[in-house]
């Protein structure tokens, strides 16, 4: 076993190979980090307002977390910086706090936490636990994460008094009973914003849609004059040529108990979609992702982030796909995207201090309706009533409860349902078919067992203490109802059988060897012998009632039946099938 501190290779920052890579490579890498640069910025912008902060924090956020992470994460393409569920978790804090002194101190503690939760994620080669998150859970948070987005900036796209109230349904409500109140130019910018997105996105998707909104909306925000009272981002607060500088993040300790949930769900939340990433990344490129290394990048970069003043992040899968598209060859399209916007703050501040508000609330708008997939809902409903439990409960708990329990709920919801499907016992009676083989014919209301002095069962599935009761109760009713003098009882579906089962086993073979009856235990695992004698069952269990596994199809089963054989005689009490499968094997052995 490999200690999950061994591998140092977490630990190493990436160190370009020059040797495999030439002038046109670094040529594509710029061009591509400059052209997603132009377009995250609206979007980066968008998403710091969404969390409750100043569009400048979406850019620095940016900026420090796709350089960090490119230097220490596997995926080279994964470009980390400001995502929209980091964001609305970000909002559950933020929001509320908006007129607090202390906003960004419990905001960057935030950060730092998420940090460190990725960071020991990766050190501890949790990689494997993504595989354990279920898609109803992430889909069902992904569509309440939509809502959220969708409505959670309706003030900014009525041009109305945002609400100050944590609960998502008090601050809808809040918006809407000042409809009368709607500042008409607005809303007509913003919703023209995302009707403009809804059309480019479906007829020019090679365009750069969100900069074209966003250029349009503010050259007619522009023309319209100040008099037109449509908020820009330099009334929320105008940004300056100034780049993120270090600055130690003042910890909000008091703060820290109430802050661990919502970090824990915006790590686990984004290292899935840094998986997600990763994986399409994968099969893009060809090449292996080793996510506890990208689990450990994203927790150095997120760490580095506090301390230059940034929000909480994540892997993106817009602007990865989009770096690869544009035909990024290495992680330098990452250090190159970041340094581009970089470069863009220090350019041109006063065209993005131009940009209206509303034009990103309609971005926001198109981006929260695009998570909600209805042919995947349709997908879960049609094949599982369980898996769409799940995905309504997570939506329930994201939408109209605590979001940062939304992802939580939903997997411990999947785990009851799975640990309830796995306490089913799964055990059929076996009858011998005139033709060779054995029909199943399982133990349920309406089924018929005949009063046989041999029977033969079946058990399949996972032996473990959730079924261990079942396990006795069904052996015993077997005994009662069907009397049988030879049981045979065949383990080689079953797997894992743990303390709890073998003791019900155990058990069950001392009361039925009181009574007169033989218990066979028929393709076994060799190993499984060795419980047996630790356990001291080899008087109840001795050799000649064990058989173990072979490659032959019921094979153990069938050599169990030919030892029964001669103690079959006329008087023994069997049903018709077994009656004529003894003469059968009779009839065989006399050839």
């Amino acid at each position: 076993m490999i200690h999950p501190f061994q591998n140092r290779v977490l630990l190493r920052a990436w160190r370009p190979d020059w040797r495999h890579y030439g002038v046109g490579s670094l040529r594509l890498d710029l061009l591509a980090g400059l052209t997603v640069a132009i377009f995250a910025i609206p979007q980066v912008m968008a998403y710091a307002v969404l969390a409750g902060l100043p569009p400048a924090y979406g850019l620095y956020t940016a900026i420090v977390m796709s350089i960090t992470a490119a230097l220490f994460c596997h995926s080279g393409l994964l470009n980390t910086g400001p995502t929209n569920s980091a964001a609305l978790l970000t909002a559950a804090v933020a929001v509320p706090l908006a007129s607090h002194p202390d906003l960004f101190s419990v905001v960057f503690t935030l950060a730092l936490l998420v940090g460190i939760f990725r960071l020991l994620m990766g050190l501890l080669r949790m990689g494997a636990l993504v595989r354990f998150v279920p898609e109803p859970a992430f889909l069902g948070f992904m569509v309440g994460a939509g809502v959220l987005i969708a409505f959670g900036q309706l003030h900014h796209l009525f041009g109305v008094d945002a609400s100050t109230h944590r609960w998502f349904i008090r601050r809808f409500t809040d918006v809407i009973i000042q409809t009368p109140d709607l500042h008409v130019a607005t809303f007509i910018v913003g919703l023209g914003a995302f009707g403009l997105m809804v059309a480019l996105n479906r007829y020019a998707r090679r365009l750069p849609a969100a900069l074209i909104v966003i250029l349009s909306a503010t050259a007619i925000v522009f023309v319209l004059g100040e008099d037109s009272g449509v908020a820009l981002v330099q009334d929320i607060a105008p940004l300056t040529r100034t780049l993120p500088a270090p600055a130690f993040p003042g910890i909000a300790r008091a703060e820290i108990p109430a802050l661990i949930p919502l970090a824990l769900a915006i790590s686990v939340i984004g290292l899935i979609e840094a998986a997600v990433v990763g994986q399409y990344l994968a099969l893009r490129t060809g090449r292996h992702v080793n996510f506890n290394q990208d689990f450990f990048g994203q927790g150095v970069s997120q760490i580095v982030a506090a301390f230059f003043q940034c929000f909480p992040g994540s892997g993106s899968f817009v602007r990865s796909t989009l770096l690869a598209q544009c035909g990024a060859r290495s992680r330098m399209a990452n250090i190159a995207f970041g340094l581009h916007t970089a470069l863009l703050i220090v350019l041109i501040p006063g065209l993005l201090n131009r940009i209206p508000v509303t034009a990103l609330a309609g971005l926001l708008l198109f981006l929260g309706t695009r998570l909600i997939d209805p042919s995947r809902i349709r997908q879960v409903r049609a094949t599982s009533r369980a898996d769409l439990f799940v995905l309504v409960l997570t939506f329930a708990v994201t939408v109209f409860g605590r979001i940062e329990y939304g992802i939580f709920a939903g997997i411990l919801a999947s785990m009851i349902i799975f640990l309830n499907r796995a306490c089913e016992l799964h055990m059929v009676e076996l009858i011998p078919l005139p033709g060779g083989g054995f029909e199943e014919r399982p133990y349920a209301p309406l089924t018929r067992h005949d009063k046989s002095d041999v029977v033969a069962m079946s058990v399949s599935g996972n032996l473990f203490f959730g079924v261990a009761h079942e396990l006795r109760a069904q052996l015993n009713e077997i005994a009662r109802e069907q009397q049988p003098r030879h049981l045979l009882l065949r383990l080689r579906r079953a797997h894992s059988i743990d303390s709890s089962c073998w003791s019900a086993l155990f058990d069950f073979a001392r009361a039925f060897d009181r009574n007169g009856g033989t218990l066979y235990l028929c393709g076994i695992q060799p190993q499984s012998t060795r419980v047996i004698t630790e356990a001291r069952m080899r008087e109840i269990l001795p050799k000649n009632r064990i058989y173990l596994q072979t490659n032959a199809i019921f094979g153990a089963l069938l050599k169990a039946l030919e030892d029964i054989g001669p103690h079959i005689s006329d008087d023994t009490e069997l049903s018709d099938e077994w009656r004529n499968f003894f003469h059968r094997l009779k009839k065989n052995r006399a050839r």
